[in-house]
């Protein structure tokens, strides 16, 4: 009876999965529509080439010998640590919104200040975000280490690779360990999520693996003895209490590996007391980890203001909201935020609840979950592509074709999401064994969706957790379904068919290339200060600030301003006057010059008036220049530099893609397509040879 159960969760998520793969073939063209997403023809004739490259892939490895698997897996890890450690050194994240105030208090913790920014009593939440980087920027500090921004980056990547050896623990003890540990491997190295998230400083990154982690740990709780077996469930305790001290929605998780140890129990794959041991482990560590955190914010001088916070019914208010798909919308929050009691808080929360469900109606509210759902699982990049605008150090060509690369990794990310979601289907419909450990991950998916899509606010991000499992689920299915084996007729109809395909792709995204110029590029900017609580940055006489532009071609600064004060601004690049403008603050906020390369800007402001001119700005404990901590904060000015074509000048408008580019991209991938249609094992072919001879 309990297997028909367990199976019946994985039923259920596997039909949540099916509709997701419906949602992310067919929805982010017309759904998100500020990205340049493919069309779904073009996903899908992605997607079945890659199949038919995974399968591929499957029947190499069930060809080769051990010694060269295992030197495809040496390779593999080497590629990956490689490929991360590159990203590591060359990108620092700048830290906007959420992380702004979050790095800007653990800098302030880290050198012993125990004052805390107004955000944190609107968001308490973020405390403990806010308490854990402290910590480590503390000891970083400690060692004389003052731009510790790279050294976090690898601490964040080995992190989230440990989700990664925790998945191949696992799929080491399923079916088909050899194949579909060297696609699980593959698809960590290929993953954009995984290195974006990577340098993306914030909880996120920390929640990542945490569901492969317990699973493993779980599975060697129920498999191994004594020392190990506590070993393992310590673990278990310590990550579960983490993942919901850091992030509250993970309370769905802790609820979903509390309920697989009550099924262990039933079905008596552990003794009924050691599920109770392991049940009053787990609550007596979150009690003990909970507590730690709040006296450790109280020592360092954090006060709760009930009256500030924002309500838990705000969020569901805001997720409510038809027109903005139950995602973070500003002026719900502003105005709930406003009211002064937390009784009127609520209370406005309330009424804002009632009349958006008796708005929507019972039709509305279903359409309305639907929208939050595709928000929940069609973007396949998780929102990595959006994670970061602004950055302290990357790459100038990088920066330079920001949107160029970005069309290409969606287009790589949602075609192998799509391929993944294709193996978790199949996996959830059609596995029998180790149903535990299935059935865990499968209420993990059941749990944040429902949290999400139904009561919560949404974003794409909050779906990341989830990532892990399904490909997990999705490299386990690729090599349990069926093999797919070709006769010389099939064969050639299929290559055919791919070219076609293919090509037809290629000259679809060629026009797509053609039809989204870009007229302007942001190169650069500085956004800190504009969120939650706007700074301004009040000019007396002169201000001199830098503009780093990383030997970019640029054309505009724009500055924000509000003063009518009579100004100059100065626009200077090696010493030399490059722009001077003269008017109203207010009226000289777009400053074009000529299009020239500079690795940085100097610019100069001059207030002419009595009064101080207030530019928009943000307070900071680190230099966005070179990432150094400083022992003040101190106001850097907002800006942003662009590069404007010109639109009478054909030959400068930036097409979306190079046709080079899209040419090559498409006989690579049809060249793949074709080598894994066409491979032969060589089992195969003495059989054929043997047949010939008698």
């Amino acid at each position: 009876m309990i297997n028909k159960v367990l199976v019946g969760f994985n039923w259920l998520a596997g039909g949540m999965l099916s509709v997701a793969f419906l949602l992310a073939a067919l929805m982010p063209t017309e759904f998100f529509n500020q990205e340049d997403w493919a069309k779904p023809v073009i996903l899908l004739v992605m997607l079945f080439g890659l199949l038919l490259i995974i399968n591929g892939i499957r029947r190499v490895v069930n060809d080769i010998s051990d010694r060269t698997y295992r030197w495809c897996l040496y390779i593999v890890v080497a590629l990956i640590v490689i490929a991360q450690a590159w990203v590591a050194l060359h990108f620092i994240d700048a830290a906007r919104a959420d992380l702004y105030f979050v790095r800007n208090q653990a800098i302030a913790l880290a050198q012993g200040s125990h004052k805390w920014n107004y955000y944190f009593k609107v968001y308490p939440n973020n405390v403990n975000s806010a308490l854990f980087e402290g910590a480590l920027l503390k000891v970083l500090l400690g060692w004389g280490i003052k731009m510790p921004w790279t050294i976090l980056n690898f601490f964040r990547f080995v992190w989230i690779d440990t989700g990664l050896l925790s998945g191949l623990v696992m799929l080491q003890h399923w079916k088909h360990a050899r194949a579909s540990s060297l696609l699980f491997m593959l698809t960590w190295l290929l993953s954009v999520p995984v290195y974006t998230y990577g340098l993306f400083p914030y909880n996120d990154a920390l929640v990542m693996p945490l569901i492969l982690n317990v699973s493993a740990l779980g599975w060697l709780f129920i498999n191994k003895n004594s020392c190990q077996r506590w070993l393992a469930g310590i673990g278990t305790w310590i990550l579960l209490s983490m993942g919901y001290v850091m992030k509250s929605n993970l309370i769905v998780f802790l609820i979903a590996a509390f309920m697989t140890a009550i099924f262990a129990s039933i079905s008596k794959k552990v003794d009924w007391k050691l599920a109770i041991g392991w049940l009053l482990g787990s609550l007596i560590t979150l009690f003990l980890l909970s507590s730690f955190m709040t006296n450790t914010a109280k020592s360092k001088g954090y006060v709760k203001n009930t009256n500030l916070a924002t309500p838990v019914t705000s969020w569901i208010a805001m997720s409510l909201n038809p027109d903005k798909q139950g995602q973070y919308y500003g002026r719900d929050f502003y105005s709930i935020r406003d009211t002064k009691t937390q009784v009127a808080k609520k209370k406005k929360a309330a009424a804002s609840i009632k009349t958006r469900v008796k708005k929507l109606g019972k039709t509305g509210l279903a359409y309305h979950f639907y929208q939050k759902f595709g928000v929940f699982y069609s973007h396949g990049d998780f929102d990595a592509i959006n994670l970061t605008s602004q950055w302290v150090k990357a790459p100038s060509s990088y920066i330079q074709r920001q949107r160029h690369y970005k069309f290409w990794a969606l287009m790589l990310t949602q075609s192998w999401y799509l391929a993944l979601l294709v193996g978790s289907i199949w996996q959830l419909f059609a596995q029998r064994t180790h149903l535990l450990i299935t059935s865990m991950l499968s209420l993990a998916i059941l749990g944040l969706t429902v949290f999400h899509v139904l009561i919560w606010e949404v974003e794409p991000r909050y779906s990341l957790p989830l990532l892990p499992i399904i490909m997990l689920l999705g490299c386990e299915g690729w090599t349990t379904i069926p093999a797919v084996t070709l006769n010389l007729n099939r064969r050639m109809i299929v290559s055919w068919v791919m070219a076609l395909g293919i090509t037809v792709s290629m000259f679809n995204i060629a026009q797509m290339s053609q039809k989204v110029t870009i007229k302007q590029i942001s190169l650069a900017t500085q956004g800190n200060g504009a969120y939650f609580t706007p700074t301004t940055l009040a000019i007396k006489n002169n201000y001199n600030f830098k503009v780093p532009l990383h030997g970019l071609k640029s054309n505009q600064l724009v500055l924000q301003t509000d003063s009518k004060n009579q100004v100059t601004i100065i626009v200077r690049s090696n010493g030399k006057v490059v722009k001077r403008v003269a008017g109203h603050a207010n009226t000289v906020q777009q400053i074009n010059y000529p299009t020239f390369n500079a690795k940085r800007l100097d610019v100069t402001i001059t207030n002419h008036g009595r009064t101080p001119i207030k530019y928009n700005s943000g307070l900071v404990h680190y230099s966005a220049f070179t990432g150094k901590i400083t022992k003040k904060m101190h106001m850097n000015m907002r800006w942003g530099v662009n590069r404007v074509f010109n639109q009478k000048d054909a030959t400068k408008v930036q097409h979306l893609t190079r046709y080079k580019t899209i040419i090559q991209m498409s006989f690579f991938y049809l060249f793949l397509v074709l080598v894994s249609i066409w491979y032969r094992p060589s089992s195969e072919l003495n059989t054929r040879r043997s047949g010939f001879l008698k």
